[in-house]
């Protein structure tokens, strides 16, 4: 899928909240998400997976497509920040 139609797709979720919608556009944007849990370490990848998969809804629902961020590069900086956190919180 082209990136301009995740950004559609993306807007009318943030309009209508449709959870159908929601798992096309997380099926469309995982593997980015895949890869950078993979760069981050195997030894907490599941957790990783866990807290990213709930946390999706909230970080695509920031996604603002008049910026014009491309959605891989908003995906990657947003959970990076986000999985230190996790990787933080595990080691406290």
């Amino acid at each position: 899928m082209e990136e301009k139609d995740v950004a559609k797709q993306i807007e009318q979720y943030q309009c209508t909240g449709d959870k159908q919608l929601l798992e096309q556009i997380r099926d469309a944007c995982w593997p980015v998400v895949e890869t950078l849990i993979l760069e981050l370490g195997e030894d907490s990848a599941d957790l990783l997976r866990e807290k990213g998969r709930a946390r999706f809804p909230f970080i695509i629902s920031k996604y603002q497509t008049a910026v014009r961020l491309p959605i891989e590069t908003f995906l990657r900086n947003t959970y990076r920040f986000y999985f230190q956190q996790v990787l933080k919180e595990g080691k406290v």
